[in-house]
């Protein structure tokens, strides 16, 4: 178990950690916006094709989420939490040097790019289950939920800042020059962001260096629950809807580039309309988990996202293909949510960094599969319409078969504790994905300056 402060306890540089936290969170969600989210769309620059780009999204995951099963032992190396994380967001945002020279000369072998973005990825899931462990230490349990509320909507501003910024600098391309050349400045602007997040996050307070007494889980005991466990019949589930996710998502910026002929800053504003379809969502998502309880709201995700791959096909125009990420963010956000608070109730508090860390790396093994089986039916079909049909139909069928493992999950509570914040992630046309507060106390402070 975390030895974590008693509730009713503030460090006395709480109120500065609290600043630092939102604008280290602020300026990493940036750095996703103008540099993360634009790994699929440089792949495409450089000359590397629909399906090797596509698979830019998820192979490197897979091998980053495997890496990052390490992220424990180098955490115990360490010996400090702040210290790990200093130094992990530090080499994160080394990673982006050589995508930025690579911009610069106009090229990069797929291998290279491949590695370089498998190293971001281990490092960028490997900081999860640290700073979730380190965050809590750093302010009494009574703030945490009007706090969070504040910095969730600050990490989506920075979000849609990054993107905007990005697809503002890649619409002024100019037609002599390389594609690629144009995203030199995106990358610069997110090694900046990453860096600048390394030195927040080193003037941090520590008043607990290390946890103790967490149980290791690993992937045999973990499967091994597939028939009787609550929590794995919860991911077994969730990797099961991820594999039919990225049999699609992957290629959705293949898809509308290529074969709708939109331009960067409409696939900006169709990746944006998403996160903004999450942030209407937000402040409802809480109030309907605490009535009808978290897996209601993780049906009406599961069920709504099955038609909106196909629907992209459908969508004749580009003011359609905005109502439906709109509407896609609205589910999208229903199941993610929904999905987190499951997890809460289904895995004991001792094991779920480790279940977690073990649960990522096998979810991202499922997304790899996935993205290959919509590579092989896009590559099938000469990289036409008919293939995106093919995967895109069948990344709905694979969400329809997901749906009996759902039924077998058991509700979890509906007065659920609330959630200290989460990790942002950028899917290109499907947004971010982020946890809101369910609970709100009279003593807590309005924002952050307040905290």
């Amino acid at each position: 178990m975390l030895t974590a402060p008693p509730s009713g306890y503030r460090p006395p540089t709480a109120r500065r950690d609290l600043r630092l936290s939102a604008i280290e969170g602020t300026s990493y969600c940036v750095m996703v916006g103008v540099g993360q989210e634009y790994f699929i769309a440089f792949a495409l620059a450089i000359g590397l094709g629909d399906v090797v780009s596509g698979l830019v999204g998820t192979l490197p995951v897979m091998v980053g989420a495997t890496l990052q099963l390490a992220a424990p032992w180098v955490i115990r190396r360490t010996g400090s939490l702040r210290r790990y994380m200093t130094i992990a967001s530090a080499t994160q945002a080394a990673c982006f040097v050589p995508l930025l020279v690579a911009a610069l000369v106009g090229r990069m072998p797929a291998w290279a790019l491949f590695v370089t973005v498998g190293a971001y990825s281990a490092i960028n899931l490997g900081q999860g289950p640290a700073w979730s462990t380190w965050i809590t230490t750093l302010m009494p349990r009574r703030i945490r939920a009007r706090y969070f509320a504040a910095r969730s909507r600050m990490l989506q501003g920075g979000v849609l800042t990054g993107l905007l910024i990005g697809g503002l600098l890649l619409s002024r391309e100019d037609a002599g020059e390389s594609p690629a050349i144009a995203f030199a400045p995106l990358f610069a602007i997110a090694l900046l962001m990453r860096a600048t997040g390394s030195y927040l996050l080193s003037r941090h307070a520590e008043p607990v260096k290390m946890p103790a007494r967490l149980r290791h889980v690993g992937p045999r005991e973990l499967l091994g629950r597939a028939r009787s466990g609550a929590d794995m019949t919860l991911l077994a589930f969730l990797m099961m809807s991820n594999l039919a996710l990225q049999m699609a998502l992957p290629f959705f910026t293949p898809f509308v580039l290529e074969h709708r002929g939109l331009s960067y800053l409409e696939l900006t504003m169709l990746t944006g309309t998403v996160i903004v379809g999450k942030m209407v969502a937000a402040p409802t998502l809480g109030k309907v988990a605490h009535r009808y309880g978290p897996k209601r709201l993780l049906w009406i995700g599961a069920v709504g996202v099955i038609p909106m791959a196909p629907l992209w096909l459908a969508a004749d125009s580009f003011p359609t293909l905005l109502l439906v990420q709109f509407a896609m963010g609205i589910v999208l956000s229903c199941f993610d949510v929904g999905a987190v608070l499951q997890q809460f109730e289904a895995i004991p508090e001792h094991e779920r960094p480790s279940v977690l860390a073990t649960f990522v790396a096998l979810n991202a093994i499922a997304g790899f599969c996935g993205s290959a089986i919509g590579g092989v039916l896009l590559a099938g079909a000469d990289l036409g319409l008919g293939g995106y049909g093919a995967a895109f139909g069948a990344a709905a069928g694979a969400r329809l078969l997901a749906l009996p493992l759902l039924m077998r999950v058991r509700p979890a509570p509906r007065e659920v504790e609330p959630f200290p914040g989460g990790s942002v992630r950028v899917e290109p046309g499907a947004g971010t994905t982020e946890v809101p507060a369910l609970t709100q106390h009279e003593d807590e402070p309005d924002s952050i300056t307040d905290a």
